[in-house]
């Protein structure tokens, strides 16, 4: 099993200082900062699109928490990210933005590919949300070309010349499975996919993010902090590993790559909604690195980076990079609904299927993920 090479090699140097340290410095020197300028909304150029959007937007998430969300639009965040799949959350939503719609990005997305069912989607959405319009309509989870379907396309289409959607695109977790086909349909105008310093961007994005954005597609970022705040209590880490700062430290290290747009944390409480606020205006320095490089140690076994290097190793079929990125829902996002109505998505069969009858599993993380133990874990949780 192969880790990064350098990451091991910065922490031997003793480069890594103990979280204690870290928080110290990280607190002192974000302290100075903070006496120096308030912190304020910094607005990036969503591609071709000119959308003007904060650096830090919103997902919203199933359960939008509405004094949070109302509280981020007064301070100028002005994008928010929710689903037609995500239970109520349009509807909570259209409560708190009722006299703000013009201040606000919406981008909300359909889990459909049928033509007839994007356009009826899209007009619940709209009814949802209590608006004639939404600014970006995306396909919802599409990892595959052929998830893509022609009529997918043209619905999408249909609904841009409608003016529903200002703007058409697609949330994804392998852009490296989509890039060429992104580029060669040339109908998509912005593409939401993962990224952040836990799952790896120079290693396995950085490259595709780059072609999107010469491409002139807007890139939104998610999954930026889901890993950086630290798992909760659980059988495989009985002892909560939490260095605080991470979530600032990890949206700060996205919007460095000024190929992002926005990026899409959910936020549930103020003082979780201020602290990434900050990261707009704040410079990513050495600390900031060190401690993610310390954060990103403590969750190696735990945490899939989504590298989709094991894709297709499983001899039974199992989609290990799916039922691990379900099991981080629960364990880093705290989100069992979404995480159990992910893996009650999988075909029957999968299921069924349990690791704990395999002797020795035949996936090898080249990133360091228990695997096994990992998918045991899903399968008892969610199963």
């Amino acid at each position: 099993m192969s880790y990064d090479k350098s990451r091991r090699e910065f922490l031997q140097a003793g480069l890594a200082l103990p979280a204690a340290g870290l928080v110290s410095s990280q607190r002192l020197e974000s302290a100075l900062q903070a006496f120096q300028a308030p912190p304020s909304v910094v607005y990036r150029t969503l591609g071709k699109t000119g959308l003007k959007v904060s650096g830090v937007g919103f997902g919203i998430g199933f359960v939008p928490v509405t004094e949070v969300v109302a509280r981020a639009i007064d301070m100028g965040i002005n994008y928010y990210d929710t689903s037609r799949d995500y239970g109520d959350s349009e509807k909570i939503f259209s409560g708190v933005i009722k006299g703000k719609r013009d201040k606000i990005v919406i981008a909300t997305k359909t889990p459909s590919s049928k033509k007839a069912d994007i356009l009826k989607d899209l007009d619940t959405s709209l009814q949802a949300l209590g608006t004639d319009h939404v600014d970006i309509w995306h396909l919802h989870g599409r990892d595959k070309p052929e998830w893509v379907p022609d009529e997918a396309i043209e619905a999408l289409e249909l609904c841009k010349q409608s003016g529903k959607a200002r703007f058409i695109g697609f949330s994804c977790h392998d852009p490296n499975n989509m890039v060429d086909f992104v580029i060669k349909t040339g109908k998509f105008d912005v593409i939401q996919t993962t990224y952040s310093f836990a799952i790896g961007g120079a290693r396995y994005r950085d490259q595709a993010i780059a072609r999107l954005h010469e491409a002139g597609i807007g890139v939104i970022a998610m999954k930026v902090v889901v890993a950086l705040a630290g798992p909760p209590k659980s059988i495989d880490n009985p002892v909560k590993a939490d260095v605080p700062g991470g979530p600032l430290a990890g949206i700060k290290w996205v919007l460095k790559n000024p190929a992002i747009g926005t990026t899409v944390p959910n936020m549930r409480t103020i003082p979780q909604l201020e602290m990434n606020f900050r990261a707009m205006a704040e410079p990513f320095t050495p600390a900031d690195e060190k401690l993610l490089y310390v954060k990103n140690e403590q969750i190696r076994p735990l945490y899939c980076r989504m590298c989709y290097e094991c894709k297709g190793q499983c001899p039974k079929g199992m989609p290990v990079p799916d039922v691990l990125r379900f099991l981080a829902y629960h364990d880093f996002a705290g989100d069992y609904h979404q995480a159990a109505l992910s893996f009650r998505g999988l075909a029957p069969e999968i299921r069924e299927l349990r690791c704990r009858d395999c002797s020795q599993c035949a996936v090898q993380c080249p990133n360091g993920v228990h695997v096994q133990e990992r998918l045991i874990r899903a399968q008892e949780l969610l199963g």
